[in-house]
């Protein structure tokens, strides 16, 4: 078994589609795990900005593998690092196998099949709901960038504040300008307001992972009388547009609003991604690679 960085030959890795060329990352690192001539795990560790607390590791890997090259990347750096991990799969028995392991956030099953005739059903009664309350639902591309950060700022922080906490929103804000330029699908994100014109939920579809689609529910007015209403309505007008690809919503268990949602959804299950842990790891023992494929 050999671990060593990424070659342009290696590509593609089958379940890696984020994987690059390690020559091509600059400070950041790409792993693969090689027996008998062939990949059984590809891993990358993307080195955040200076004065980030943590970076992030994508990890794909077989039965059994990918341990050895998750400590490699890990070792690469005194900075820690977070993945995503679902349970039961080959990805957590190598994260098991390695330690030093602390789940920051639990996020539960939010797979919904919306070709189904009862998530359908409960689309269009949660879009009836939500005008019985003089709800108004727009659709993201009534809003600028600008306007859509707002919100989404004002959900993220407090959400985060016992997970990753924010040591400088402007920052922070700066980073989320730059994902929504990439990835914001705003014709399927939307916002519900009020009678008065007040903004009390949104979904945003922010991302697209292996092939997942998977919006976030964003909460803006905590506590809100008609808080349930419209948040259940934002996730049913995503559901609509995006309909027949499946959906993985992501919220943490911890947040009431986002579970009492999701508690509704018909049919709603773990899915690919879903459920699924964010963990840290830090202070790992195991050796780097350097780049030129040796061990340090």
């Amino acid at each position: 078994m050999t671990v060593r960085p990424c070659l342009v030959s290696d590509l593609p890795v089958d379940g890696a589609p984020w994987m690059e060329p390690d020559a091509d990352l600059g400070e950041s690192r790409s792993l693969v795990e090689e027996v008998d001539g062939e990949v059984v795990a590809a891993g990358l560790r993307r080195r955040g900005a200076p004065d980030d607390d943590v970076d992030l590791v994508e990890l794909a890997c077989r039965p059994g593998r990918g341990a050895d090259l998750l400590k490699a990347l890990v070792a690469e750096d005194d900075r820690p690092v977070m993945l995503r991990v679902v349970p039961g799969t080959p990805k957590a028995e190598a994260v098991a196998v390695v330690g030093h392991v602390e789940v920051m956030q639990s996020l539960p099953p939010g797979a919904i099949p919306t070709d189904h005739p009862d998530v359908l059903a409960w689309s269009h009664e949660g879009l009836s709901a939500a005008e019985l309350e003089r709800l108004t639902l727009t659709p993201a591309t009534d809003f600028t960038v600008e306007q859509l950060l707002d919100l989404w700022m004002v959900a993220y922080v407090p959400a985060h504040e016992g997970f990753l906490p924010v040591k400088d929103a402007d920052a922070t804000r700066e980073k989320f300008r730059r994902w929504f330029a990439e990835r914001l699908d705003r014709e399927s994100s939307f916002v519900a307001r009020d009678g008065d014109g007040h903004v009390v939920a949104a979904t945003m579809m922010t991302a697209e992972i292996d092939g997942v689609l998977v919006p976030s529910l964003v909460e803006v007015w905590p506590g809100h009388p008609v808080a349930e209403t419209a948040a259940s309505a934002c996730v049913a007008a995503t559901v609509l547009a995006v309909s027949p690809r499946p959906v993985e919503f992501e919220g943490h268990v911890d947040q009431a609003l986002y579970m009492s949602v999701m508690e509704m959804v018909p049919h709603r299950s773990a899915g690919v991604l879903t459920p699924m842990d964010m963990v840290r790891i830090q202070g790992v023992e195991g050796a780097s690679v350097s780049r030129s494929g040796q061990t340090e």
